[in-house]
């Protein structure tokens, strides 16, 4: 799950050296306060949301979910006839927005507890996106008020699928693509369980995942941590590691 691929990212920071090395915490940005500042900080990221790249997103992820829409009907008679097992409830818990907030809460208070300032910056992020994406889902879902598959309200977009791709985003702006990629396929995995489990419609999902990449893009924008890069390692007994490694002056 994403929170998983968090989490590894987390002990990944820690026990790299050259994560901590010297000039690191000066190529970040002032610390933004996620707790204290809260608010400051999703005007801030309201603000940004406005830019021409996250307006594509969610531009073209209505349009996306308005062509797939055609399909809502039919795939959910698919689900019917081929009901969820129990392997659902893991992408019902682990993307749940509360799940996701935790982990947000956790890496930002990790970094802050040990002194490491790229791992508090990614983690106050992670926070920021998650604030950022529930307003944004919140508001939707209450002006949309979709009926769900299975009855019930409030279906678009999808808030499980849009928590995740949001921390996914956050996570593949600061590590590249070789820690988005599995977050990505995480966050997809979500997604797919909300449709097997007749709690959305496949363009509830589409606009979801839009939803949440241009958040994370909105609240990276301008202070991503392109220092950092992913290196795999071999250690004793053959596990393959991840760690983190500073490259001065990539910004």
């Amino acid at each position: 799950m994403l929170t998983t691929a968090i989490f590894v990212v987390v002990n990944a920071a820690l026990a790299s050296p050259a994560a901590q090395a010297p000039g690191a915490a000066a190529q970040m940005p002032p610390p933004d306060r996620p707790i204290t500042g809260i608010v400051r900080n999703l005007g801030e990221d309201l603000r940004s949301l406005g830019g021409g790249d996250t307006l594509a997103i969610l531009g073209g992820g209505g349009l996306a979910a308005a062509v797939i829409s055609r399909s809502d009907d039919r795939v959910d008679r698919w689900t019917l006839d081929h009901p969820a097992s129990s392997w659902t409830a893991i992408g019902r818990t682990g993307g749940d927005g509360w799940t996701m907030g935790i982990a947000a809460l956790g890496t930002w208070g990790l970094g802050e507890l040990l002194d490491r300032p790229l791992l508090a910056h990614v983690g106050s992020d992670l926070i920021r996106v998650q604030v950022l994406n529930g307003v944004l889902t919140t508001g939707l879902k209450v002006t949309v008020n979709r009926t769900r598959p299975y009855g019930g309200h409030h279906a678009f977009p999808s808030g499980h699928t849009s928590a995740t791709f949001a921390s996914a985003g956050v996570v593949q702006e600061h590590f590249g693509w070789k820690a988005g990629a599995p977050a990505y396929a995480a966050a997809s995995f979500v997604a797919l369980t909300r449709v097997r489990d007749r709690a959305h419609w496949v363009s509830d999902v589409v606009f979801g995942a839009a939803v949440g990449l241009a958040s994370a893009r909105a609240v990276t924008r301008g202070h991503r941590s392109r220092t950092w890069t992913l290196t795999p390692v071999a250690v004793p007994g053959g596990v393959g590691v991840v760690f983190m490694k500073i490259n001065p002056g990539r910004r």
